[in-house]
């Protein structure tokens, strides 16, 4: 005998999870789980991250069960639901890179802000800036130290502003990862 799937109108599943039925809700897990993930990974390109993403769309179902309209189609709900859930992780990531900005503008602005106590990171960035090219170094400490806008450090030095930003941009980016790595080094280190 064939092993065939029986497909249940979404009315009848609604109704189900609307009576907390465990048997539904484990029909709708079983049938939908597999392609929820391979949505969700095909945007996050993280196995854990969508396993937690279809497993909250899933939890979320549960909860709001009873609000669910019963015209609702199934499928779109849960399909779309996982799309929003990875968008706004990456809206999330966005969000954490900004402040990553800052927070790299604080470690900077370390020799006058509230990380002066911390020597050794004062440290860290000076020598992370000296590795800087000279001309993203003298672009980041006239924003930084001298607090220059973008515009007065072009006319300075004579470049365009986009290229302030970029040298910026770049500066940036070029310290997180060198005191990220250094960090780590420093925690390897004392490990063993």
């Amino acid at each position: 005998m064939l092993n065939k799937k029986v497909d249940f109108p979404d009315k009848l599943l609604i109704k189900g999870l609307k009576k907390k039925s465990h048997k539904t809700f484990e029909i709708i897990f079983n049938h939908y789980y597999e392609k929820l993930y391979r949505l969700a990974f095909a945007y996050l390109m993280n196995q854990d991250l969508a396993e937690d993403t279809v497993q909250e769309t899933f939890i979320s179902l549960w909860n709001i069960a009873d609000s669910l309209p019963d015209t609702i189609y199934l499928k779109n709900y849960l399909y779309t639901s996982v799309k929003h859930a990875c968008l706004d992780y990456f809206k999330h990531l966005q969000v954490m890179d900004v402040n990553k900005d800052k927070l790299t503008e604080a470690l900077i602005f370390s020799g006058t802000a509230e990380y002066e106590d911390n020597q050794k990171l004062l440290e860290r960035v000076k020598l992370v800036l000296a590795k800087l090219p000279e001309q993203q170094r003298r672009v980041v400490e006239m924003k930084v130290f001298d607090g220059m806008s973008y515009q007065t450090i072009s006319e300075i030095l004579n470049i365009k502003e986009e290229t302030v930003h970029t040298h910026i941009k770049r500066a940036y980016k070029f310290l997180r990862h060198s005191l990220l790595i250094t960090h780590l080094w420093n925690r390897f280190i004392e490990y063993f």
